[in-house]
């Protein structure tokens, strides 16, 4: 951090810190305090500036799940940085997760997380796949981040009373809800947004979730690699580099 401004409470100048705000891509920004958060030691500078999102994220969507040891939890966009830091997370509880992938790489991948891997070459193909893990093809939880066929499939893996929790929509496609599986089969559909769950939270709650965070990352969250570094002025072959095929990690902008 460059400096405070007048009458302003916060880290002194010379903290490192990461901010929670848009307009990133340049060499200074002023945000109000409330958007900054002193990073711990052990938390590296590339790291630190993937901290506001994707751990947090992931941490409260575990939190707001509070699966039990044995639960089983289905990810769509199982190969996604947020799934590798919820799989993580979860399995610490003792929470069996099924990511859902379509490549073998991907799949070998997840298993050295401790995961089982669901690989999938269509949306149709998921619930049977799923039978063959999980005893009666049914799981307790669902995170989806895609929506359409794959996000329909995946509420069909739901038990009775299971929990479906809508992060993202990656198809850009809807989701389609029998009312059956609402009355009937009483299962419960949430969406999660990050800044309206986080505005939810009060002083005391938000200390608490940032330090957790941090401390996660200090033990090795996954999800936080950097597979490139580029100088500021060169965004555009950066932005080329974020939707390259098989990128494995997040591409960086440095001052």
């Amino acid at each position: 951090m460059d400096a405070l401004g007048p009458g302003t409470n916060g880290p002194a100048p010379g903290a490192r810190v990461a901010v929670s705000t848009t307009g990133t891509w340049q060499e200074y920004v002023c945000v109000p305090c409330t958007s900054v958060i002193p990073v711990v030691h052990g938390v590296s500078t590339e790291t630190a500036c993937q901290l506001t999102v994707n751990p947090f994220t992931a941490r409260l969507l575990v939190r707001d799940l509070a699966l039990d040891p044995g639960d089983t939890l289905l990810l769509t966009a199982g190969a996604s940085a947020v799934s590798r830091m919820v799989i993580h997370l979860a399995s610490e509880r003792g929470v069996r997760c099924l990511p859902v992938v379509r490549h073998p790489e991907q799949a070998r991948a997840l298993t050295r997380l401790g995961a089982w891997p669901v690989t999938v070459s269509s949306a149709g193909t998921l619930p049977g796949a799923v039978g063959d893990l999980v005893e009666h093809g049914q799981v307790t939880a669902v995170l989806d981040a895609v929506g359409g066929a794959l996000g329909d499939a995946a509420l069909r893996c739901l038990r009775p009373g299971g929990r479906f929790v809508s992060y993202g929509m990656l198809s850009g496609r809807p989701l389609s809800v029998h009312p059956d599986a609402l009355v009937f089969r009483q299962v419960s559909m949430h969406g999660f947004w990050l800044p309206a769950r986080m505005e939810r939270l009060d002083d005391k709650e938000l200390s608490v979730l940032t330090e957790e965070v941090q401390e996660a990352v200090v033990r090795g969250l996954p999800g936080l690699e950097v597979a490139e570094r580029y100088d500021l002025a060169d965004f555009g072959p950066a932005l080329d580099h974020t939707i390259r095929h098989g990128r494995d990690g997040k591409i960086l902008l440095t001052g």
